[in-house]
């Protein structure tokens, strides 16, 4: 089995101003592989998009759909003026291009004096830059960081190859408008793993990021570690951050924009500046925590169990939460359990996503009751627990259960 990881690398704004080229070519690959991925799939599904997973999917994506696929790209890639070398690439890769909505560009890495292949993307790691060339525009090279050339030399020491490279564009959906932001190249490195056989399990109770992620180490039966993600010091900061957040929101809703439009400007400029900074430190706790627990797991050859709620029930908290702090707290847990599947993957860690409820008693399975803020107890046995702790509890009463499912 193959496992992948992806190192983003952004492409400094400086080097888009001097060179609009690079943007404009970006934007035109990223719309003609969009277009072509919402085509491709109606025609198959019949809808215009479809919510599919990864399986679902690689199933729809049988070989004699190859040629419906190459059809529609002739059709569209042409109409975003992209080039025979884009096309060809997009008609070699055309499964990728559905899965990622980005055309793959061949790739190579260079780690001593390993002869130049020409290929589309070149990562010069004795010299620290990457270059993109062969795309119908002049050559543009990124001076990699010391943390870039750190975690690829970190993959390759754990015998993973560069694959393949694209050239993508950060969306953001505003209120109005979709718009479109920082650009990066995505470098796709792939190794095969073997699935370990577990020991134990690491279960992960899955909350708000305000009201902490519970992990607990099971091992034959038993909790034997817990641990709580994150600090309190950076619930704090995210709250202050909202707090900001709602005030200038306010502030700005009370401009007029036509009487005064610098002052809106400098308010919408204060806030894009905020959300960016809580979007940072909302996914360094997700990092954070997510090493941490593939570290745990690693140590004690475990299986990861997230406990989870089912995607409607998880959709609907965020529709309610709006735009507010509570909707950027659970879209913080989903961006945790897609970064846990894919690191347990590739260091073969069995991944299972269960539901281990918090609010009914591990003891006799009777409803419980809130009791003193979030701690719980059962009417019917006695039995009495914080509720972030309920569902590791269940883990413990089915732990043979969930170590049989993981295998």
């Amino acid at each position: 089995m193959y496992a992948y990881r992806t190192l983003k690398v952004e492409i400094p704004w400086r080097l888009v101003e001097e060179r609009p080229d690079v943007l404009d070519l970006v934007t035109r690959m990223h719309l003609a592989a969009e277009e072509y991925a919402k085509t491709l799939l109606k025609e198959i599904t019949g809808q215009e998009e479809p919510r599919l997973t990864a399986e679902e999917l690689d199933r729809l994506l049988t070989p004699d759909r190859r040629e419906l696929a190459v059809k529609i790209i002739d059709e569209v890639f042409p109409k975003y003026g992209l080039g025979r070398y884009l096309v060809h690439k997009a008609k070699f890769f055309w499964r990728d291009v559905v899965f990622h909505k980005a055309i793959p560009l061949n790739a190579q890495l260079r780690v001593e004096n390993e002869k130049d292949m020409s290929r589309a993307v070149f990562v010069d790691l004795k010299s620290g830059v990457l270059r993109v060339r062969r795309l119908g525009i002049p050559p543009f090279a990124i001076e990699l960081k010391k943390s870039d050339v750190a975690w690829i030399k970190k993959r390759l020491e754990e015998g993973a190859r560069l694959k393949l490279g694209y050239l993508g564009i950060e969306k953001r959906d505003d209120k109005e408008e979709q718009t479109y932001c920082g650009l990066y190249v995505a470098l796709v490195f792939a190794r095969e793993v073997t699935q370990i056989e577990p020991r134990a399990l690491v279960v992960v109770d899955v909350n708000r990021l305000d009201h902490y992620i519970k992990v607990g180490l099971v091992a034959d039966g038993r909790v034997v570690k817990l641990l709580k993600f994150p600090r309190k010091e950076r619930i704090r900061k995210l709250e202050k951050i909202h707090a900001h957040i709602s005030q200038l929101s306010r502030a700005l809703a009370r401009v007029d924009e036509d009487r005064d439009p610098r002052r809106a400007l400098d308010l919408q400029r204060q806030l894009w500046k905020l959300e960016t900074k809580r979007y940072g430190v909302i996914l360094d706790v997700v990092i954070n925590a997510a090493r941490e627990i593939i570290k745990l797991a690693r140590e004690h050859q475990a299986a990861i169990v997230v406990d989870t709620m089912e995607d409607e029930s998880y959709r609907e908290l965020k529709e309610r939460g709006g735009n507010g702090v509570r909707k950027h707290l659970l879209d913080g847990l989903g961006q945790l359990r897609k970064r846990l599947q894919a690191l347990a993957q590739w260091y073969g860690l069995p991944y299972l996503e269960e539901r281990l409820y918090s609010t009914v008693c591990p003891r006799c399975g009777a409803k419980m009751a809130v009791e003193n803020g979030r701690f719980m107890r059962c009417p019917a046995c006695g039995f009495r627990a914080h509720r972030d702790n309920v569902p590791v509890i269940w883990a413990e009463r089915r732990y043979w259960e969930l170590l049989q499912k993981t295998k």
